[in-house]
């Protein structure tokens, strides 16, 4: 089953993980986005916790397979990914009920290139979306 989720907060993929190196100003992130300082590097490793902690919250249930970068539509991100065991991430709510229960209440990091105003938290429906693409 193919999926996609769409959020209002900023998960771009930066591939920034490990800790700040000043040795290693300048460089670019995988976003694109050069970074030369340390509030540089703090925003792009802050955006790529952001997506981090979804993915995180997806494997919870299932290990995605096929997963898109995500991408920025105005004042949302999105990005697909495949379940290869579509009960996994079933519950009575529907087809991707367990998902949308395990984002709910889930911190996030705000302040970065998200405009719509959010709670710092995850919220299905509000600000957290999973939609099934292709069955």
């Amino acid at each position: 089953m193919r999926v996609r989720c769409s959020t209002t907060f900023d998960i771009t993929k930066t591939g920034v993980r490990h800790n700040m190196n000043r040795t290693k100003f300048p460089f670019l992130d995988q976003a694109g986005a050069m970074i030369r300082d340390e509030a540089q590097w703090t925003r792009s490793r802050n955006q790529q916790r952001n997506w981090e902690t979804l993915m995180q919250i997806i494997s919870l249930r299932t290990l995605p397979e096929n997963i898109s970068t995500p991408q920025r539509d105005q004042d949302s991100w999105s990005f697909e990914f495949d379940v290869p065991t579509p009960g996994s991430v079933a519950n009575i709510a529907g087809p991707l009920g367990q998902l949308a229960e395990d984002c709910q209440d889930v911190p996030m990091i705000v302040g970065l290139d998200e405009t719509a105003g959010s709670s710092p938290c995850l919220a299905p429906g509000s600000n957290v979306f999973f939609t099934v693409v292709d069955p």
